[in-house]
């Protein structure tokens, strides 16, 4: 039997990090592209051809590790202390100089809407996009540098290892066992009034939603009895992560009906 190699290991690694992502990722481009006016949906056609926001949706993650791509991964997320009000919050993202998820985010819309960017540069800036508002909305990619974003909090669902991130990353949502198009059908019945409100919000409210939520999931491992979670947790917190899921697709639309209007 042959060994495995180093490519196909990093190959199979990939696909277990962003095995939530295929599912959660897809889900918001799906959603998306059913709030899309038609010039945005006739722009996006132009850009990705046959794909779809759905089938690009995990791609930012699977070339993060391609030498070409290899600045894009502080873009996934934003690092900052807990105990922040809204003020100071806003004011610690605007004067933070490392790249993050918000200045990138900022950064590919502008050059998106750029008649002077190469189409090929707005190809890739799509993709981004499309998988940067996902993850700016998952709330362990909005937290602290001291523990890489839950990734070194160790806990036990269901009797088996796993840390806070991944947890939310993958564990929570792949408990629900729906595939994308499933989940798309159980969530995708959003009020108009709420579409209107979430559009609204400027991007620096989706991090502050994300700060607030993953303060609150700091301090309950802090509470916690033991580090064992189980159903209960999952019944508590689902609804969130499929709201999250709800709000990124939704503002994914806004923001290209926008750029493409």
């Amino acid at each position: 039997m042959k060994k495995p190699t180093l490519l196909g290991l990093m190959a199979i690694l990939t696909l277990l990090l962003t095995s939530w992502g295929n599912v959660g990722h897809q889900t918001v481009g799906k959603i998306a592209d059913d709030h899309l006016s038609k010039k945005a949906r006739n722009a996006v056609q132009q850009l990705l051809g046959d794909k779809t926001l759905a089938d690009v949706a995990t791609w930012a993650d699977e070339v993060r590790n391609q030498e070409e791509f290899k600045e894009t991964a502080p873009w996934h997320f934003l690092n900052l202390p807990l105990g922040l009000d809204r003020n100071a919050f806003e004011a610690q993202v605007l004067a933070t100089t490392e790249q993050n998820v918000y200045s990138a985010l900022t950064q590919l819309e502008k050059e998106l809407a750029d008649p002077a960017t190469p189409q090929e540069k707005k190809v890739t800036d799509l993709k981004f996009i499309v998988h940067l508002v996902g993850d700016l909305h998952q709330p362990m990619h909005i937290s602290r540098k001291e523990d890489k974003g839950g990734n070194t909090i160790q806990l036990n669902y269901e009797g088996k290892g796993i840390n806070l991130h991944s947890l939310w990353d993958s564990k929570l949502i792949g408990t629900q066992g729906l595939s994308y198009q499933q989940l798309v059908e159980e969530l995708d019945h959003i009020r108009t009034g709420k579409i209107k409100r979430w559009q609204r919000d400027p991007a620096m409210e989706w991090l502050w939603e994300s700060y607030q939520i993953s303060s609150e999931l700091y301090a309950e491992v802090d509470a916690l009895n033991g580090r064992s979670i189980g159903n209960e947790y999952y019944q508590r917190h689902i609804p969130v992560i499929n709201e999250r899921i709800q709000q990124a697709g939704i503002r994914l639309a806004g923001i290209l009906n926008r750029l493409f209007k």
